[in-house]
């Protein structure tokens, strides 16, 4: 029998998993596949340590020829780069296939945990023009790339004894980086590429249960907006983004928020739901680092950090990490949390235990934590 978990402020279906709830599963049901992974980790950073040693004497003696024959310097880390190449062959085959085990095995078993309805795709992500839809940012991007996809929906439409019908929601997300790409001519006359970071982090699409036309967009302020719709949109061409004045100051103050119709705006804005966002947007969450700054000590340790390349490529400041965008949109919500780092990926360097588990829980269920804050307003709003 189904037992549905209840919100018993408003009695309605709780959709997230509590940290008691991911404790108990982790304990009996991910911690033998993690400890089976971690045994894996650890011999692929004993082959490592093993094939580091090899170098230990080619390199002393490519350092001596560099210092003698200077000539001959190129040649020598050439066949260096080489010969570590091949050292380390298996060793990075072995890593790419626990990297893939991790997902197939930890994570898939982790999102059937948390919501049975929904899949699981590595190596899929939410399509480029559903970002562009969500017309929040000025730049469209010129590069755009993602992983993980997940899908799915929460709740039922099912008609109870009384005649009531439920709501289901369907939703969809995965993480995304979005890239502008500009050329400019150098000081030396050469063509030069400056990439700039629109966005990376996770993006939400959900069906907000209701049709409703126009674009209403919610974003932090000071963020750089579209001051007019995209000419593709039929029936919208020319029509412009209006700022909208709420109530709610505590809201107001924290987002800029703009619309192609004030009424629609309002209508989707009520109090409950301004609140309900500002409480999500603000709740803390944990900011990635912009980047590992250890220093390797040995030289074995440089070799093991050395692994560890796929952590933090790149990353948003303690300000800009976490920002929320929301907007409005044919029926459906776009929601995107700015993060700055890669989510469900590891490393060599990092142990394969609850703690990682435990990042991968957390950003899975803000899908759910975002439904159920939304609960009261999904459940009035009925597309019927």
């Amino acid at each position: 029998m189904k037992i549905e978990k209840r919100d018993d402020t408003y009695q309605l279906e709780r959709f997230s998993k509590t940290q008691a709830e991911f404790d108990q599963y982790y304990e009996y049901d991910l911690q033998p596949i993690a400890e089976k992974l971690e045994g894996e980790r650890l011999k692929t950073i004993s082959l490592a340590k093993e094939q580091a040693k090899k170098l230990i004497i080619p390199g002393l003696v490519a350092l001596a020829m560099i210092v003698f024959f200077e000539g001959i310097s190129f040649f020598v880390m050439a066949a260096l780069a080489a010969y570590g190449a091949y050292l380390f062959k298996n060793v990075y085959e072995q890593r790419k296939k626990m990297r893939v085990k991790i997902k197939e095995k930890l994570v898939t078993a982790l999102i059937q945990f948390l919501n049975p309805n929904f899949t699981y795709k590595p190596k899929s992500y939410v399509h480029r023009n559903q970002f562009i839809k969500s017309n929040i940012f000025k730049n469209d991007p010129d590069r755009y790339s993602g992983d993980d996809l997940i899908k799915g929906f929460v709740g039922h439409d099912d008609v109870d004894a009384y005649g009531n019908k439920g709501t289901k929601t369907e939703l969809s997300f995965s993480e995304i980086k979005a890239e502008k790409v500009d050329k400019y001519q150098g000081r030396n006359g050469k063509l030069r590429t400056r990439v700039t970071t629109i966005f990376q982090g996770m993006i939400f699409i959900v069906d907000f249960n209701k049709d409703f036309e126009g674009l209403t967009t919610v974003v932090p302020k000071q963020q750089g907006l579209k001051i007019s719709l995209p000419s593709f949109l039929s029936g919208e061409k020319g029509r412009r983004l209006e700022e909208v004045v709420l109530e709610d100051l505590e809201f107001m103050d924290k987002f800029t928020v703009r619309t192609t119709d004030q009424i629609k705006a309002r209508y989707i804005l009520t109090p409950g739901f301004m609140r309900r966002l500002y409480e999500f947007a603000t709740k803390k969450r944990e900011v990635q680092p912009q980047k590992n700054t250890k220093k390797p000590e040995t030289f074995m340790e440089a070799v093991e950090i050395g692994f560890n390349i796929s952590d933090n490529k790149g990353g948003l400041s303690q300000e800009d990490g976490n920002a929320t965008y929301f907007s409005f949109r044919d029926g459906k919500m776009y929601f995107l949390l700015s993060t700055g780092k890669e989510h469900f990926e590891s490393s060599l360097l990092k142990p394969i235990n609850k703690n990682l588990v435990q990042e991968y829980y957390e950003d899975i269920n803000k899908s759910l934590e975002l439904v159920d804050e939304l609960n009261l307003n999904l459940r009035i709003w009925s597309k019927e």
